[in-house]
């Protein structure tokens, strides 16, 4: 698994706050914030440290990083495969949330090279589609370093991916006071895009829906 290089004040922070772990379980929450500490350089220079005898804790901390590579590393097929099959963006996220290491730059890299691949190889078409999901990749990835984190975000990201609009209204009534605001409509107007054409599709139907909705409130 290769990331970008890892600079040394990058992995000073990130070392100190591996260092402050307290507990393993934290151990996927931090990695996914911080998913430079399973890159090969990281991995190397933490283990050129680990070889002082007085640092039992590195070493410790090192044996977790390496079975959770391990595990991403042997799902990596698994993942590329639902990346592949996911025909919607709701389809995309419930990849990357079963497989938050879709969303790191190793990951989209792996899949530009196998579109790279592919259109090599003459297969036009599933090139496109590759790169399609890596938009849609692209864009999830910045829905949860930004705005799906906040109440509001993830208020719009139900309202977005409800089944249909009835559930769509419902999601709008229990979350009036975050969706019925100028800045939720401008958020999906503005921040928000669709992928591939289905998703497009959804999201201009929520986009007109909120708007009348929005509109019925105020009339």
């Amino acid at each position: 698994m290769n990331t970008e290089p890892t600079h040394h004040s990058d992995f000073q922070s990130i070392l100190a706050h591996l260092m402050a772990l307290s507990d393993r379980a934290d151990l996927p929450a931090f990695v996914e914030r911080e998913p430079l500490v399973l890159s090969d350089d990281f991995l190397a220079a933490a283990q050129t440290l680990a070889a002082d005898p007085s640092a039992a804790v590195l070493r410790e901390r090192l044996a977790w990083l390496m079975d959770i590579r391990q595990q991403a590393d042997q799902e990596v097929p698994a993942a590329l495969q639902a990346v592949l099959a996911a025909t919607t963006l709701e389809e995309l996220r419930q990849v990357a949330d079963r497989w938050s290491f879709t969303l790191t730059d190793a990951f989209i890299e792996a899949v530009e090279h196998l579109a790279q691949q592919f259109a090599d190889a003459g297969e036009q078409d599933a090139a496109e589609g590759l790169r399609q999901r890596l938009v849609a990749l692209a864009q999830l990835r910045v829905y949860r370093e930004t705005w799906t984190e906040t109440p509001q975000g993830k208020a719009i990201f139900a309202f977005l991916n409800a089944e249909d609009d009835a559930a769509a209204l419902s999601v709008f009534h229990a979350h009036r006071d975050l969706l019925d605001h100028p800045e939720a409509q401008r958020t999906l107007d503005e921040v928000v895009q669709g992928g591939d054409p289905e998703s497009q599709r959804r999201l201009e139907r929520r986009r007109a829906l909120l708007r009348y909705l929005r509109s019925e409130e105020h009339a």
